[in-house]
């Protein structure tokens, strides 16, 4: 071999996205997360989780984020899963579980819990940003 054919041979090796485990955020949610991460849910519980979860964008967004790095991440090993818990999976999940957070509107107790959800919280209000405001910055 020589080394045009190594050269090519390592940039293949190095573009080749590596294959994850889990091939979406909803069966890294089913499979993993709520297997593995528990808090109370009782009536005096500081947490809220709504079954219903992937109907939240903001709850997508964050568990998405979480599976990606969950999947680069395990790859790295030890240390790597130490940080993936400690500066990732812990700070998002208080995100998402505080009573504030993204599930403020889900009341387990109002919901049926199959059924469709009335309640999702509106999006923030927001008004047009003007022509050309980001070429400035």
């Amino acid at each position: 071999m020589d080394e045009a054919d190594y050269a090519a041979g390592l940039e293949d090796d190095a573009s080749a996205e590596p294959e994850t485990v889990y091939d979406n955020v909803g069966e890294w949610v089913t499979d993993w997360l709520l297997p593995t991460y528990s808090r109370p849910l009782d009536d005096v519980a500081k947490f809220r989780w709504d079954p219903q979860w992937w109907r939240y964008p903001e709850v997508v967004m964050r568990l998405e984020a979480l599976w990606i790095s969950w999947e680069k991440m395990r790859l790295e090993g030890g240390p790597a899963i130490v940080v993936f818990y400690r500066d990732y999976l812990d700070p998002m999940m208080r995100t998402i579980l505080d009573p504030d957070g993204p599930f403020h509107t889900y009341n387990p107790h109002k919901e049926d819990r199959d059924g469709p959800r009335e309640h999702l919280p509106e999006p923030l209000p927001h008004s047009q940003m003007p022509p050309g405001l980001m070429e400035l910055l």
